[in-house]
């Protein structure tokens, strides 16, 4: 027989054979029991989770329920910004309604020193790998974790996990969507996934501290982002402050465009090698570097950079070497990441287009970004980013063939797909502006993206800034809702790899009424020592003039 009573606030279970065999369970028994009246230890209160049941009754969307599958007390370790609490991890599995979809892994942590909150972790690409929620917040790697503070951290791996073998050598999660042949999994990864972790995990958190987060917040970038997106838009009752980093709202656009570049790269000699992704990064800094007022391998003042590739031009416009740029890889990069999508077809999310990068105005293609060899069929892991994620989403979530030449597929002209890029469209693109329900509960939201992201182009984050002022007017949004750009930052890395203490600033806006002012991202490349000003969008950090480079009170916040 099991007994359960509670104390100081958690329910403590015991095994009882019986009164008569003189175990003391409770007062009923006759007697006293000084173990039973001493509270349990954390180690106790841990493993009483094991096995752990939550209803389908609890998860606010269709599953079968969820089982925790191990637990773990974890000893207190780190120090400074690594420190972390002693902690009782928690890792459990969701079942889904089609037998034949995967279950939704997650990863809960709870800590003995509970601050009495709780915080989300968004995934990446898609997803595929367990969200541990041990790690900073996106884009604070020099900050404090949510852990260390006291919070109940937790992620899941979005209902899927990646396939083995992959579709190719070293293939990451951003780029397997295999999963997307069956529906439900389809449906987690899009964004069902959010509410019914977020509502186990509460089941959870109660059973652990016998009541529920005074507050919770979510966190993401890129297609965390993007989750982070979703979660304010469909559940913002569930959530009190939300950061959003470089997100991929309109992720099908997105990825139609990705599709647009490779397709612009796999033509006849028009692929730009690494040597002459250097040769185009370094002639964008020549140019546009001390436009912000200082030459420090930054271009802050984007919008005034007019650098062209076509400056590079070879002689006669053949490929002659690493020393200039053909007018094929011209025409690339013009057309491929100068220029943007535009739709000829309608799509239900209402979505027409998809913005260009800033690609000639300090972003660096080096990296993963523009890979080492040209997109081609089969894929290869060397491929540029675009190629590579596009070839998975043509495959599997358009044309759901594994087989099928995803270079083939033309973004702009789907002809019989394109009902499937109408349905993706409706499933992937977070795109609502109108707020109200997440801002009159008191929400705060936080948007960062980095003005050199070769990834998803800050024009998107722009463009969504745009239209919820449109929708909801400046005033509004500036209630609830800042928006910032950080020169040199790509996408989570950068010459200016930027890191701002945003968890302690949304804590300050959301639960003690102090909007951010004066805030300052600092740059965490080792062997850096600089910093600037957080500047919220439009404006950016131009150089004073005079004193320390490195210093943030050195620049002022500027919109033109």
């Amino acid at each position: 027989m099991q007994t359960c009573i509670w104390r100081k606030k958690v329910l403590w279970c015991a095994q009882a054979a019986s009164c008569a065999a003189g175990v003391a369970i409770l007062s009923a028994c006759g007697g006293h029991s000084d173990t039973l009246n001493a509270p349990p230890t954390a180690a106790q209160q841990c493993s009483s989770l094991a096995n752990a049941n939550v209803p389908a009754s609890a998860i606010g969307l269709p599953t079968t329920g969820a089982h925790v599958t191990a637990t773990a007390l974890v000893a207190a370790s780190g120090t400074g910004v690594a420190a972390v609490g002693e902690y009782c991890q928690v890792q459990g599995s969701i079942a889904p309604v089609d037998s034949s979809a995967p279950p939704i892994k997650f990863q809960l942590n709870l800590p003995t020193q509970w601050n009495n909150k709780a915080f989300q972790f968004g995934g990446g690409g898609f997803d595929g790998t367990v969200v541990t929620g041990l790690g900073p917040s996106v884009g604070a790697p020099l900050a404090l974790t949510p852990l260390g503070r006291g919070y109940a951290t937790f992620g899941s791996d979005s209902g899927h996990a990646l396939k083995s073998p992959p579709d190719f050598a070293n293939e990451a999660a951003a780029y397997d969507m295999s999963f997307a042949l069956n529906s439900e999994a389809l449906h987690n990864y899009a964004s069902d996934q959010i509410k019914k972790t977020h509502d186990t995990v509460m089941y959870l958190i109660k059973q652990r501290y016998a009541s529920l987060p005074s507050h919770t917040y979510f966190a993401g970038g890129s297609g965390g982002g993007r989750e982070a997106f979703a979660a304010l838009q469909k559940w913002p009752q569930d959530y009190d402050g939300v950061i959003a980093y470089y997100p991929a709202w309109p992720l099908n656009e997105m990825l139609l465009n990705y599709g647009k570049v490779a397709r612009a790269w796999a033509a006849p000699n028009a692929y730009v090698d690494v040597a002459k992704q250097t040769l185009l990064y370094n002639a964008e800094i020549s140019a546009c570097d001390a436009l912000d007022g200082v030459t420090d391998g930054i271009i802050s003042n984007v919008k005034a950079c007019t650098f062209s590739p076509a400056t590079l031009r070879c002689p006669g416009g053949a490929d002659t070497g690493d020393t200039c740029l053909s007018d094929a890889q011209i025409s690339a990069l013009q057309t491929g990441m100068g220029s943007g999508l535009t739709l000829t077809y309608s799509v239900p999310s209402g979505e027409t287009q998809y913005p260009a990068y800033n690609v000639f105005s300090g972003v660096d293609l080096r990296n993963l970004e523009a890979g080492t060899t040209a997109p081609a069929y089969p894929p290869t892991a060397t491929m540029p980013f675009a190629a590579l994620i596009s070839a998975s989403f043509v495959r599997y979530g358009i044309v759901q063939d594994a087989n099928y030449n995803y270079l083939t597929f033309d973004p702009l002209n789907p002809g019989i797909y394109q009902s499937a890029v109408a349905s993706m469209s409706t499933l992937l693109d977070m795109n609502a502006t109108d707020l109200s329900a997440f801002q009159k509960r008191g929400g705060k939201l936080f948007v960062v993206h980095g003005a050199a992201d070769a990834t998803i182009p800050t024009a998107s984050s722009e463009q969504y800034y745009a239209r919820v002022n449109a929708t909801m007017g400046p005033s509004t949004v500036g209630s609830f809702f800042k928006f910032y750009e950080v020169p040199g930052y790509a996408h989570g890395f950068g010459q200016f790899n930027g890191s701002w203490d945003s968890v302690s600033a949304l804590e300050g806006w959301v639960e003690r009424g102090t909007a951010p002012t004066n805030q300052t991202v600092t740059d965490a490349n080792p062997g850096t020592a600089r910093a600037r000003p957080l500047c919220e969008y439009p404006s950016w950090p131009k150089y004073n003039g005079s004193g320390d480079q490195n210093a943030a009170t050195s620049y002022t916040c500027v919109s033109s």
